[in-house]
């Protein structure tokens, strides 16, 4: 297990080096405090230096456990980057790491004076501090996968393996394990670090292809994913269902591209995938990665939010989506770069209650950002209550 985490760390700390991110920093802290809170529970240590045996080592057995939860539930929120719009994440993350914080700093604090716990004690204290850091990840991540993010079920599982590796390392801390033990405590401790690294990388790596998308300059060949036409209503189906069954408003909005092809004459053929793939890596960006996107057809986006909790939220989402994707997008290479001017109407919906007519909805959308197009108005908005599609009313 020694050998794996530091391997882990050493990767970690390559990847730091060569893309100097603050990303990549959060990756090798994670690595270090958590991996060296395991190292210091498997009784490694003191093994290979039996002066540290007794209360040497105690305050920090007692505080990494609570710090490293603390540091992997602020990075689980930064990760499923919802704690802007869901309350309960937003709670668990802030109230969770500040509680966690505040324990380990207890638990140093009665480590220190042999005379209050003892070292049992204490291990037992910080081993049912740390359940609780597991139980707001597993809660974290299992909210994830109710807004829709796909990755967050394999958070799911990160979360169980932490379970493993926290009930297997302060076990052994207690001295109360078995080999059966140590074996699955090895397996979940880097079962964890593996899916953890594994998911941050993925999402790190398609945070930086959108924004590198997003800067106006595109290669179709770079690819983003894409949902079309007929295959875009079932995703939108899922979220308005996901949005009714938590008891949450729905967003529905279209946006429409009233001049894509106005460059096809000068700029070759082709140019107005590079603006689409530019449009919608700035899209995916404002929406972040649980909400749907995709093309109803080459001049209209759809996006759906799904459980938006503050009713301001929409007209925000408009305000910045009309502004970010009016800004020019540079296409074409060398002398024939040519710079296009999106016109854009919004056409925005918020559902309150049950809806099954995501057909329905989707094409008011898309009347609406087409007045707001004509009127120059940019954002068109408005109330939608579901019964008014003969739906069930919430």
């Amino acid at each position: 297990m020694a050998g794996a985490l530091l391997l882990l760390s050493l990767v970690a700390a390559a990847d730091l080096v060569a893309s100097r991110s603050v990303s990549a920093a959060r990756g090798l802290a994670f690595i270090l405090l958590t991996g060296g809170l395991s190292i210091l529970l498997s009784g490694l240590p003191e093994m290979l230096v039996p002066a540290l045996r007794g209360p040497v080592l105690l305050p920090l057995k007692a505080s990494f456990g609570p710090l490293s939860g603390a540091l992997a539930l602020t990075y689980l929120g930064v990760w499923v980057g919802a704690a802007r719009d869901d309350r309960l994440i937003r709670w668990t993350v802030a109230g969770g790491s500040f509680a966690l914080v505040l324990a380990a700093v207890v638990l140093a604090i009665i480590a220190l004076q042999e005379d209050v716990w003892t070292p049992a004690q204490v291990i037992a204290a910080a081993a049912v501090v740390n359940a609780l850091s597991v139980l707001c990840a597993a809660m974290v991540s299992a909210r994830g996968v109710t807004l829709g993010d796909a990755l967050a079920r394999w958070m799911v599982v990160a979360c169980l393996c932490l379970a493993g590796m926290a009930g297997g390392l302060y076990s052994k801390a207690l001295e109360a394990t078995g080999l059966g033990m140590a074996v699955l405590t090895v397996a979940c401790t880097i079962g964890y670090f593996l899916i953890v690294i594994a998911l941050t990388l993925l999402r790190n790596r398609e945070q930086r292809k959108l924004k590198r998308l997003a800067r106006s300059l595109a290669d179709p060949a770079w690819g983003v994913d894409m949902t079309l036409g007929s295959r875009l209503l079932p995703h939108v189906e899922d979220a308005l269902w996901r949005s009714a069954r938590v008891g949450r408003d729905c967003v529905v909005a279209a946006i429409s591209i009233a001049n894509l092809y106005q460059l096809g004459g000068v700029a070759g053929h082709g140019v107005d995938q590079q603006i689409l793939v530019v449009l919608l890596a700035r899209i995916r960006r404002i929406v972040g990665f649980r909400n749907v996107v995709g093309l109803y057809h080459p001049r209209c986006f759809v996006l759906v939010v799904s459980a938006v909790q503050d009713p301001r939220r929409s007209q925000l989402l408009a305000t910045r989506l009309r502004r970010e994707l009016r800004e020019p997008v540079s296409v074409g290479a060398g002398q024939n770069l040519h710079v296009f001017k999106p016109s854009i109407g919004v056409g925005l919906i918020r559902i309150a209650g049950s809806c099954t007519d995501a057909l329905g909805v989707i094409n008011r959308a898309e009347q609406l950002a087409l007045e707001a197009t004509q009127l120059s108005a940019g954002v068109i908005g408005e109330d939608f209550i579901a019964a008014s599609y003969g739906a069930a009313t919430g």
